[in-house]
């Protein structure tokens, strides 16, 4: 396991512990789907519907903060992956399902006009 990846599940294990043993208490049941960001080196958090306004928050007050995203008993680590989930999640449904599904096929189409393709050029 890399050491990056080693990193990563130690804050994770860190947050999850603050979280159960302090953070949940003070915030009692009114999460409803919020996003909790914590930082793993002091215990601080911020809460927020959209996890990137709480993230945010958390780094005006704390600039170097280790950051673990937390949602309805999901822990996430505070890198690109993880944000890339919050990100995704503030997508209302609707806008999602307008996506297109073949974008890494025709993403010149989408970007330039070029015309669709059925297949990828190795598959010709």
């Amino acid at each position: 396991m890399s050491s990056e990846k080693n990193r990563y599940n130690l804050a994770i294990e860190t947050a999850e512990k603050m979280y159960h043993e302090r953070i949940k208490d003070e915030l009692g049941d009114t999460l409803n789907g919020q996003w909790v960001v914590i930082d793993v080196n002091t215990g601080e958090y911020e809460v927020d519907e959209d996890g990137y306004v709480a993230l945010e928050a958390l780094e005006a007050r704390l600039p170097d903060a280790d950051h673990v995203f937390v949602r309805d008993g999901e822990f996430l680590p505070g890198h690109l992956g993880g944000l890339a989930k919050v990100l995704w999640s503030n997508i209302p449904q609707e806008e999602k399902d307008a996506m297109p599904h073949d974008g890494s096929l025709n993403y010149k189409h989408y970007l330039y006009g070029f015309p669709k393709r059925d297949k990828y050029p190795w598959e010709e």
